[in-house]
């Protein structure tokens, strides 16, 4: 029986996330850690005010999510395989040792304050549900063409994609899909058009500092944002952070890769449950969970004696 671990990216965040998951020593240790580094306080990241910006958010993500991983191996508990969505795929490399978590805090400090610069305002995320690749590329083909900003971003299903860009050629794009058919269009909470060309100078800046940083092979093979296959070394793992920071996010086809490989058990690491609803239906002994859907607080007993979980609960 196969798992795999997720890591959620932007639009999973949660005000207050910190207070829920603050008994663990490692969540406790990254946030002080985190704060020394950048000289601020970290545990105000979480905050309703300070998640309105894609800094905040990153880094709260990513001191959580890490937390939580180095508890559980610390407890002798890890997966098969992980996969980490777009900021997730930063935390995936912490939990899988191919980063240190100090060289990761200045990476998504990087990461973060250059998306944020590139787009101070005025850009967003939507996702659209019921349309194809090929049916969405024409519209933002068409959204361009027109002068418009507007790129597919996050490919998370067949008929599940987010597209990003600026305000005005979102709202073009809502209403062009909704023309052609599309099921629902939502708009997400992502401040900047991450994972498109207009992150080029990001990427650059990442590559050259990462050049710099001592690497280690993963523990297990983790899913390549930018190709949606599985990377097995540390440069794969690597090359693929900076790749995918102006490269739209291929999730579908990762899934589908750990799918082939006979992974039955699916559980999102805090925070959040979206990685979970994306998960295609499948037939047989195939389930998931998400560590904060099943609770913290006497939640855990419903689980207690599952082969994945009942680990992973009495680790944390």
């Amino acid at each position: 029986m196969s798992n795999a671990w997720l890591f959620g990216g932007q639009g999973g965040q949660q005000p207050g996330m910190f207070a829920r998951w603050k008994h663990l020593t490692p969540v406790t240790h990254n946030i002080n850690r985190a704060s020394q580094l950048l000289d601020e306080d970290g545990w105000a990241w979480d905050t309703p005010e300070a998640l309105r910006g894609t800094r905040a958010v990153q880094l709260s993500l990513l001191v959580l999510q890490t937390g939580v991983a180095q508890e559980l191996h610390a407890k002798g508990v890890e997966p098969d395989f992980a996969a980490g969505h777009s900021l997730g795929a930063w935390s995936a490399a912490v939990a899988a040792g191919v980063l240190r978590f100090d060289d990761a805090v200045r990476m998504v400090d990087i990461r973060s304050s250059g998306m944020a610069a590139a787009a101070p305002a005025g850009y967003g995320m939507i996702a659209v549900t019921g349309l194809n690749e090929a049916v969405l590329l024409r519209i933002v083909d068409k959204v361009r063409e027109s002068g418009g900003e507007a790129w597919l971003s996050n490919l998370n299903s067949p008929l599940q994609i987010t597209v990003l860009g600026s305000d005005e050629s979102l709202a073009l794009v809502s209403q062009y899909a909704q023309d052609s058919g599309a099921q629902k269009v939502a708009r997400l909470k992502v401040a900047v058009p991450a994972h498109s060309p207009m992150m080029a100078a990001t990427r650059a800046r990442l590559a050259e500092e990462m050049g710099e940083i001592q690497t280690n092979p993963p523990r297990f093979p983790l899913v390549a944002n930018a190709t949606g296959r599985l990377a097995r070394t540390a440069r794969q793992v690597v090359e693929d952070l900076i790749i995918s920071t102006d490269q739209p996010v291929r999730w579908g086809r990762g899934v589908d890769a750990l799918s082939e490989r006979g992974i039955t058990q699916w559980v999102q690491l805090p925070p959040g449950n979206q990685l979970v609803g994306l998960l295609p239906p499948s037939e047989g002994e195939v389930t998931a969970w998400c560590i904060d859907n099943v609770g913290i607080e006497g939640g855990f007993n419903r689980w207690s004696q599952h082969q994945v979980l009942g680990p992973m609960v009495a680790a944390l």
